[in-house]
């Protein structure tokens, strides 16, 4: 999520302890036993950095004013570009879902920063092997074409190590519920053949769940769904080519030197 605005008015109330427990508990088994002080990178609400809290010595890290408001840890209000603590100064960097809603420029820095405050552990959970535009939505006012999730990155096992070349793989996990991928071949024929304003079902969702804000203009709307015989089509079509996968990697790398 790119505009800063667009991230401060997220409904950061809306994610609740009880839809992390199963990610908790495999982060929790995922931390070394040399573990002592973890840095949380866009930690958002901190339900994980609380709960982690418990066990470590823990910072929590967010650009969010809002959502910094939700944690009970120590917290530093930043960016993930330019952190300012020094370096080597956690045994382990942690980052949940954060690293798919940058840009590639702030993807590098980040991952930069990352290295850099590590003293030997990083740990990150992305999306699985998402297509994030699968989701796309049109924002009424200037047309812009968008994910809803707001992800902007697609991360699988081996793209995600080769971002960390000074580090080693400790070890990986899929979790999550089992979500589809969506083939980039029939997804291009879908943007080509049917207009993105609302490709998935959302009259199943409620109201107040459709809210979103375009990351262009800011403009706030709720997004309805409106039935395409060609956009159907392609959903039909990927689902005879395309499987369900867990939507969680969680990887553990540790640094070689």
């Amino acid at each position: 999520m790119d505009n800063k605005n667009v991230y401060e008015k997220f409904d950061w109330e809306q994610l609740q302890t009880k839809n992390l427990l199963n990610k908790i508990e495999i982060i929790n088994e995922f931390i070394p036993d040399d573990v002592k002080s973890i840095i949380d990178i866009g930690c958002g609400n901190g339900i994980i950095t609380n709960m982690l809290s418990a066990k470590y010595d823990v910072t929590g890290v967010d650009r969010s004013e809002k959502a910094l408001s939700f944690v009970t840890t120590k917290k530093i209000l930043s960016d993930a570009e330019q952190i300012p603590v020094k370096d080597n100064s956690y045994d382990l960097v942690f980052s949940s879902e954060m690293l798919e809603h940058l840009d590639d420029d702030s993807l590098n820095l980040a991952i930069r920063e990352m290295k850099r405050i590590s003293k030997k552990y990083i740990l990150i959970s992305v999306p699985n092997g998402e297509n994030p535009m699968k989701n796309s939505i049109q924002c009424p006012k200037c047309k812009h074409i968008y994910a809803r999730s707001y992800h902007l990155q697609s991360f699988k096992l081996n793209k995600l190590v080769k971002l960390f070349p000074e580090y080693k793989l400790l070890k990986y996990k899929t979790s999550g519920i089992k979500v589809r991928y969506y083939r980039p071949f029939i997804l291009k024929l879908k943007y080509k053949f049917s207009p993105p304003i609302s490709w998935i079902p959302y009259y199943w969702i409620h109201r107040n769940q459709r809210n979103t804000v375009c990351p262009r203009c800011e403009n706030e709307f709720i997004f309805q769904y409106k039935f395409n015989l060609a956009a159907t089509f392609f959903n039909l079509v990927n689902i005879v080519f395309s499987s369900k996968k867990p939507y969680w990697l969680i990887v553990l790398l540790e640094n070689n030197k």
